[in-house]
């Protein structure tokens, strides 16, 4: 009888998982028996089969044929009656895999919803070994995707300790069977474990959106809209989601897709017992490797007659990493291009040496991954040891070399030193110039500088802060190069991201900002450097207002509060408050603003600070005007203009033309709008300010609309328009089509005004917005006169 794979089908996994039982206890009998390890090369030998073979039939991975396996079972001493007991599961396994259906259930491919395919799927490890039963398990849910009774999607669960090699089994299955979910597939680290905040459903569910083709600014702020955007988006379509770190079933839960095409994998250190009583998700716990497959492992990455040459020292080192996939990979990292003998002196410095990692050694007593990451560390030089010491200070997801230069006080990116830990398997890097530290190791890192040289942690702490703020305020400054800056502009250095302009400085504000909140929250909580969470808050404010994150603006403004009142600092508070109160106001929250800004105002007063008292005035005429209080707005606008008046100020009188304009136009006052409006137009365009223009522009062409004169609306609406595409403020381009097709629409050019209509439409519906509902009635047609609307068909 001929030897085959085993891949057990519903009614011979017991046999063969029994099977499997009863040779690993014969192998330890044997290895009792014999007072030492089984040499499973001398055992092949005998056998006259591969290594490889032998270790398969061991693990239960792969039945030997009958004459191969009663020449094992005479080997491994086998009394009589129990060898006829192994003999028959033997028989009784091979009958159930002769009986499997030849050929698997399939699913056709559904037609994608729309046209983004995410490939989010990061490289997998490079040396993969074992788990063959935990890919054949995955490899069945995939067969039959969901529940076709339920139409539920599936959902597994990989569970187990730290460095198990969860997220290598998720990502070597993901990356063997992406084609099998051709609408593509979505990847995030939920950072429910080590020093990092972790993730919320939210900010994941941004993620997910944006690489299903939304945009940022239309990702609503709600948790629970987003889910169902999110399972609205991949209804129809089969894609894999890879939910990787996972601390909770209520951090998972709002991502999961429900239609039974697609594929959630969840890989988590905990027991994620919701997901899988309420979702039924099949839950696959890993332990540690097989002593063959620890040692395979090694064998790769070290090579065969590497081994052959220390093998005691060999099979020690694979109890001392506990046979942990990650503990092994750093020890062979470390011994990799060593000179011969390296592996037995490892072992033996793994043997006196304790560091500070020992809570992550507590499951398994025998050894300490703590001593792993020490032996690897010691290897370094000492700049790329002190960089990777130094890595502890930051907070964030992942970070860059230009911030790794800030860290450790460097002119430009230390790329060598990076080059040296990536080697050292200290650090990865996932996409050219950005890094990212395996939890443990980040903790390792934070001890290291906490026993290290004294104030290096602080001091390294604070190398990054400054980085973070002066490459903040030099985007900053690209977004809105007209504001003026005390001592000149920012000038950028080798050390900091090639950022030369508008388009440039959008980009890095997106790809950095999960760390420059982890940074603002770090700052806030660090005895006396609190200043650059509301410095760092303020360079982030233009962006986070221009790319509709109306959540994480409140949020990022709520910590720069926080951090102004645990160091006293009044100013910075008044400040915090009024750009958190603006933040709130277009989350709708419009009691709570007003609340904070009245209670700012008064701040103002009693500091004695007028300019902040002219500018919570300003912020108070936006609140109002939200809700439509527009008797409530104009005596605040007035105020600040005649604040602005005593300044001379030109920013300040622009601004303040522009809020008083803009609510006597709303009380159909245009011809005294027009003359406040002209005057704020010729101070933004002397100043270059194209925000104030774009605005201001709009608020013109309503006041000539109001005096019936469309056409001179359209020419400042038309510039109005251009002004918001180079800015990218969409949602001010949104108003600007709008009242275009007004315009148009007073002139009878009804297509035109209809077109306009629709594009505007369509982006306010892109960015989840309210304004969307006003735009859609004027595209309705006109009711019948018995007040019914007429079908559109």
């Amino acid at each position: 009888m001929n030897e085959a794979p085993w891949r057990p089908g519903q009614d011979g996994e017991a046999a063969g998982q029994r099977l499997a039982v009863e040779l690993a206890r014969a192998v330890v009998r044997a290895e009792k028996r014999l007072g030492r390890a089984l040499d499973r090369r001398e055992l092949a030998r005998r056998l006259n089969v591969s290594a490889s073979s032998v270790y398969a039939y061991l693990n239960g991975t792969t039945l030997p044929g009958t004459a191969v396996f009663d020449a094992l079972l005479a080997e491994l001493g086998v009394p009589g009656p129990e060898a006829g007991r192994l003999a028959t599961l033997r028989d009784e396994a091979d009958a159930a895999r002769r009986l499997r259906p030849a050929t698997a259930r399939t699913h056709p491919r559904r037609p994608a919803a729309g046209p983004a395919v995410p490939r989010q799927l990061p490289l997998g490890h490079s040396v993969f070994v074992g788990r063959d039963a935990e890919l054949a398990r995955l490899d069945t849910v995939h067969a039959s995707p969901g529940d076709p009774a339920t139409g539920r999607a599936a959902v597994v669960v990989v569970e187990g300790t730290a460095g198990v090699g969860k997220s290598t089994l998720a990502l070597h299955w993901a990356h063997r069977t992406q084609a099998r979910f051709p609408d593509g597939q979505l990847y995030v680290d939920l950072r429910g474990f080590g020093a990092d905040a972790v993730m919320g459903p939210g900010e994941a569910l941004h993620g997910f959106l944006q690489a299903l083709g939304v945009t940022p600014a239309a990702v609503p702020a709600d948790t629970a809209v987003a889910s169902g955007l999110l399972r609205t988006l991949l209804a129809g379509r089969r894609v894999l989601l890879l939910l990787d770190n996972a601390r909770s079933t209520d951090q998972v839960r709002p991502l999961l897709p429900t239609d039974p095409g697609s594929v959630a994998v969840v890989t988590s250190r905990n027991r994620l017992d919701g997901l899988v009583v309420r979702e039924g998700a099949l839950r696959i716990a890993l332990d540690v490797l097989p002593r063959y497959a620890a040692r395979t492992l090694l064998e790769r990455q070290l090579g065969a007659e590497r081994l052959a040459e220390e093998p005691r020292a060999v099979d020690e080192l694979v109890d001392l990493c506990a046979r942990l996939p990650l503990a092994l990979s750093v020890a062979a990292a470390r011994t990799a291009t060593a000179p011969v003998g390296s592996v037995g002196a490892l072992v033996r410095e793994l043997r006196r040496t304790r560091t500070p990692l020992d809570a992550f050694g507590t499951h398994d007593a025998d050894v300490d991954l703590r001593t792993v990451f020490h032996g690897s560390y010691t290897l370094l030089p000492a700049p790329a040891a002190r960089l990777f010491r130094l890595l502890g200070c930051h907070p964030g997801p992942e970070i860059d070399a230009t911030a790794c230069a800030g860290l450790i006080g460097a002119p430009e990116p230390p790329i060598a030193l990076l080059d040296t830990l990536t080697a050292a398997h200290l650090v990865r890097q996932h996409t050219p110039g950005r890094y990212t530290v395996h939890d443990l190791l980040r903790v390792y890192a934070v001890e290291l500088l906490d026993a290290g040289p004294p104030g290096e942690r602080r001091e390294g702490t604070e190398r990054l802060l400054r980085h973070c703020l002066d490459t903040a305020r030099l985007a900053d400054h690209h977004l809105e190069p007209w504001r003026p800056t005390p001592g000149g502009p920012p000038r950028p250095t080798a050390a900091q991201p090639p950022l030369a302009d508008r388009a440039a400085a959008a980009t890095w504000f997106e790809t950095e900002l999960p760390a420059l909140q982890a940074v603002i929250a770090q700052a806030a909580a660090t005895d006396g450097l609190e200043h650059y969470a509301w410095e760092l808050a303020d360079a982030c404010a233009v962006h986070l207002r221009r790319s509709g994150r109306r959540a994480q603006r409140a949020a990022v403004h709520a910590l720069a509060r926080d951090a102004a009142d645990r160091a006293g600092d009044r100013v910075a508070r008044a400040t915090a408050s009024r750009r958190l109160a603006d933040a709130l106001s277009r989350l709708h929250r419009t009691g709570e603003a007003l609340r904070l800004l009245h209670e700012t105002l008064r701040a103002c007063r009693d500091l004695g600070d007028q300019e902040g008292v002219r500018q919570v005035r300003l912020s108070l005429v936006r609140v109002h005007d939200s809700c439509g209080a527009t008797r409530r707005a104009l005596p605040h606008a007035r105020l600040a203009l005649a604040m602005a008046e005593r300044t001379d100020d030109p920013f300040a009188l622009a601004d303040g033309h522009t809020s008083v304009a803009q609510q006597w136009e709303r009380l159909g006052e245009h011809t005294v709008a027009l003359d406040h409006a002209r005057r704020a137009l010729d101070l933004y365009t002397r100043l270059g300010h194209l925000d104030g223009q774009a605005a201001i522009l709009i608020g013109m062409g309503r006041a000539e609309q109001g005096l019936g004169r469309p056409a001179a609306a359209i020419r400042h609406y038309m510039v109005s328009l251009h002004l918001d595409r180079a800015l990218g403020d969409r949602y001010r381009e949104a108003h600007a089509l709008e009242h275009l097709g007004d315009a148009h629409a007073a002139l009878g050019r009804h297509e035109d005004a209809h077109a306009l209509w629709e594009e505007a439409l369509a982006l306010f519906e892109d960015l989840h917005h309210p304004d969307a509902e006003p735009v859609r009635t004027k595209l309705r047609p006109p009711p019948d006169p018995d007040g019914r609307h007429p079908s559109p068909h």
